[in-house]
């Protein structure tokens, strides 16, 4: 049943109200009403996934009739996908949060490598998109960035300094797009926000890789994210590198794997050889999987580098080892190596770093030899010490 002015006047005569607190008018448009009879028309909906409720006005200031013309409004606006509490302040619409967020990843982070698209992504969806909904970008208090920069750290410090950097990088970038004038984003300074992030010197010796790779081969977890971590800890690769790669990178004839410039964190070509423990490994996920080799959710997709670092996680709280990280087999396959007798020049190749000098310029030799011999006595040595781990347990 609609509203009518005569039940609004009668109330607004009364010093104490005991009736509904709400009256429904329709659509979402209803009067509340206060213990002391005071009246306030709102508009009731679902916006952006969230219950919410737009305060139109107060009663008799606002009448009915007008009310209603405003509630028409806002029901158009919110058709519209734009916000209905633009009906009540009159301002043009605000850019948010998301709007920045959105133009970011169209117009900037589109253009750079998949492994950093989707680390941002992950990043935004985990963190930035639910931040300061249905809020104006450059009115949001310097004080609720911090608060909400601080809720972060409180899990995980270097996260929040990370988020930070993300952060400032897209709304710089809206900026410079003329998308925005600015935020008070700009009075937070980074060092003030969570703790940075250090260069690791975490080097995991063999018995601590035997144990990890015991419980890979333990877990629950499907062949693909197995073999992804496994050949990892075999290769010293980056995550990415392999998570993305597809069967055509691989020589199965010749043994070499190239991981494109697209693919690498400095944008040159990377060569490896393919060692004796990972060619089996690597010929049954082509055997069982198509183009993508480390597939996840769908066998179309690579797994996410959000699904794998999950994956570590679970199996890290599985272990009594000192903290480590997936990035963490790159420094030790590297000091392992070296301590086997391997030359420096050979572990940067097996790292994909380029080489510095006049090397750089001029040598553009792999060392393919090389590298095998050192990833065969590498993982010789892994297999030897996992051995021992399982026969002392």
């Amino acid at each position: 049943m609609s509203i009518t002015d005569k039940q609004l006047s009668a109330i607004n005569k009364l010093n104490e109200y005991s009736g509904p607190s709400e009256l429904n008018d329709g659509e979402g448009l209803i009067a509340k009403i206060s213990p002391k009879a005071n009246i306030t028309f709102q508009y009731r909906c679902r916006f952006n996934g969230k219950n919410k409720r737009f305060r139109i006005g107060k009663y008799p200031a606002i009448t009915l009739k007008k009310a209603r013309q405003i509630h028409k409004q806002m029901l158009e606006l919110k058709e519209e996908g734009r916000n209905p509490e633009i009906a009540v302040t009159g301002e043009t619409e605000f850019v948010s949060l998301k709007d920045c967020l959105d133009y970011w990843f169209e117009h900037k982070v589109s253009t750079q490598k998949k492994g950093t698209q989707e680390l941002y992504h992950s990043v935004a969806n985990n963190y930035f998109y639910n931040a300061f909904p249905d809020m104006d970008v450059e009115k949001i208090p310097a004080k609720d960035w911090m608060r909400w920069f601080d809720e972060i750290a409180t899990k995980n410090p270097k996260t929040a300094n990370s988020a930070f950097a993300k952060m400032r990088a897209c709304l710089n970038f809206c900026k410079s797009k003329f998308l925005i004038d600015g935020t008070h984003f700009e009075k937070i300074r980074q060092q003030d926000v969570g703790e940075p992030s250090r260069a690791g010197d975490r080097v995991l010796t063999l018995p601590e890789l035997a144990k990890i790779w015991i419980a890979i081969e333990r877990s629950k977890a499907g062949t693909s994210t197995k073999n992804l971590h496994l050949m990892t800890m075999l290769w010293g690769n980056r995550l990415s590198e392999l998570r993305l790669a597809r069967k055509e990178h691989f020589d199965m004839v010749n043994g070499i794997w190239t991981v494109p410039p697209e693919l690498t964190k400095m944008g040159n070509t990377i060569r490896r050889p393919i060692p004796d423990r990972i060619r089996p490994m690597l010929e049954r996920l082509m055997n069982i999987y198509d183009d993508v080799l480390f597939p996840g959710a769908s066998l179309k997709n690579p797994i996410t580098i959000s699904a794998a670092n999950r994956y570590i996680r679970r199996l890290r709280h599985s272990l009594t080892l000192t903290h480590w990280r997936t990035h963490d087999f790159r420094r030790s396959i590297s000091t392992i190596c070296s301590e086997l007798g391997t030359m420096p020049h050979v572990t940067e190749k097996m790292l994909g770093h380029e080489l510095v000098g006049v090397m750089a310029v001029y040598n553009k030799h792999d060392w393919l030899k090389e590298q095998k011999d050192a990833y065969d006595t590498f993982a010789e040595a892994l297999f030897l010490q996992v051995q021992k781990e399982l026969e002392f347990e």
